[in-house]
């Protein structure tokens, strides 16, 4: 299992760059979106970043994972951060987002700082499939951790973006209706 720190990486989802890259990002690949709005510190405990308010009244709860280092450039690899534990730690262990049915989200934004590249999921299409394919992603991808300074340690896998997508597109593509 790899570490790495995760004080950089909050500070790359909190900076002016996301900032900016999210606004333009959803306003251009949502139909309907009139705005975006930052997320009020208790939503974002929530798991929601950011709101997209839509021409019909209605909102979506977006959650955004930034990334300075873009892996396809980096490592050749296009893949998902995607969390299995959100703290991994003995009697406090607690499931990641991932596989987290009751989040409220609707999407999870990938946005890799590095390049501008972006990727949009549909949140309860991603879990279902995550829940789905845990045991066999788990055993085929990496574990990874993320250390908080010591107040406590998450982990994710790293599952290349057309695996996530070709999952989603088994999953949800439509079985014939006898």
């Amino acid at each position: 299992m790899k570490s790495y720190a995760f004080g950089a990486q909050l500070l790359w989802s909190d900076g002016v760059t996301a900032t900016v890259a999210a606004e333009s990002i959803l306003l251009e690949a949502i139909p309907g979106a009139t705005a975006v709005r930052r997320a009020t510190r208790e939503e974002d405990r929530t798991g929601v970043d950011w709101w997209v308010e839509l021409a019909n009244g209605h909102a979506l709860a977006i959650d955004m994972k930034a990334r300075s280092v873009d892996p396809l450039n980096a490592y050749g690899t296009d893949d998902l951060a995607l969390e299995v534990w959100s703290v991994v730690q003995g009697a406090k262990r607690k499931q990641g987002w991932t596989l987290d049915a009751d989040k409220r989200c609707d999407y999870i934004l990938w946005v890799w700082m590095a390049t501008g590249r972006w990727c949009l999921v549909p949140f309860p299409m991603l879990c279902t499939v995550f829940r789905e394919r845990f045991g066999e992603w788990m055993s085929a991808y990496r574990e990874f951790t993320q250390d908080t300074g010591g107040r406590w340690q998450s982990s994710c896998i790293f599952v290349p973006r057309k695996v996530v997508w070709r999952a989603i597109y088994d999953r949800y593509g439509g079985e014939r209706v006898a």
